[in-house]
């Protein structure tokens, strides 16, 4: 016999999913309260999902849809969705919440036609997103909707920007976009109460390679490494934990300086607390004043 929820336990739903599917995360939807074992009598919290109409109708007939989805609405997946955002929802109402809200921009400089804003975890995870385009109405309007958004979930999360417009990325598999999210390391020096007087950065250059190395740490935590070296097709080539690039070499000004002013971006970007240059024996390293590069960072390949 089919057993609906109270009402006091629909409430507790309602604010444990802050009044949204757990699988879209739409707003506005009409809402079931779904029983996952598909057990209709089996009426208590664990076994409730929140789903909005659409996601409902989805899992119980899914021929019916006729779209690429990396995810099926089974009941494994339903439970995953619901124990994942009623984590995220009371993560994110925390006075010192862990979670990030991050807006890409697309397009380019003269003209942003669309942006992005993700909500992702400490470690990456994105938990959902939302996609605002120029068709949908003006810009201000559009960065309106995106700050509203973050204060719905709540007042505390952080809101990085990608300071650069993106190009839009597509997976092969089912054709949608991929979301461009913040490096767990980085969250973690957001995060952090005490980076100035506890994040220190380390560069080792090899004194016989046009190469070197660059760390964060943060109490003793590494939570950045990358490399930068001089390759072959002249090119400058960096590659750390979740980024890789190759940097095409100018003419002017020397290699050095394009090499110096590479890690010189990133110190930037990452302000440590204290800097560390070591130079010599990888194991022993000799402390240096700035940034000194051999000169076999001039020479062809």
């Amino acid at each position: 016999m089919r057993k609906s929820p109270k009402k006091k336990l629909k409430e507790i739903l309602m604010q444990k999913n802050a009044g949204v599917c757990c699988v879209c995360k739409k707003r506005g939807q009409g809402l079931h309260f779904h029983h996952i074992d598909g057990n209709n009598s089996n009426t208590v919290e664990g076994n409730l999902a929140v789903l909005c109409v659409r996601d409902h109708d989805f899992h119980h007939r899914p021929q019916v849809y006729d779209e690429p989805n990396h995810t099926e609405l089974t009941e494994s997946e339903i439970r995953d969705f619901k124990i994942s955002w009623e984590a995220f929802v009371y993560e994110a109402s925390q006075d010192d919440t862990k979670v990030l809200a991050v807006l890409n921009a697309y397009g380019d400089y003269d003209k942003i036609h669309s942006l992005r804003l993700i909500f992702q975890w400490e470690n990456e995870k994105v938990e959902f997103e939302r996609v605002y385009h120029l068709l949908d109405g003006p810009m201000d309007k559009l960065i309106d909707k995106a700050l509203e958004e973050i204060s719905w979930l709540g007042k505390d999360i952080k809101l990085v920007l990608i300071d650069n417009p993106l190009e839009i990325e597509y997976c092969p598999c089912c054709n949608n976009s991929y979301s461009n999210t913040i490096n767990s390391g980085f969250i973690k020096k957001l995060n952090s109460g005490s980076w100035e007087q506890d994040s220190i950065c380390t560069i080792y250059i090899n004194p016989e390679q046009p190469s070197l190395a660059i760390t964060m740490f943060l109490q003793n935590e590494m939570i950045y490494s990358g490399s930068l070296h001089h390759c072959k097709n002249q090119k400058l080539h960096f590659v750390c934990d979740n980024f890789e690039e190759s940097i095409v070499i100018d003419s002017v000004p020397s290699v050095r300086t394009q090499a110096t002013k590479s890690i010189e971006k990133i110190i930037r970007d990452w302000e440590p607390g204290q800097i560390f240059i070591g130079t010599g024996d990888p194991d022993k390293p000799q402390i240096i004043n700035g940034m000194i590069l051999p000169r076999c960072w001039e020479r062809k390949k």
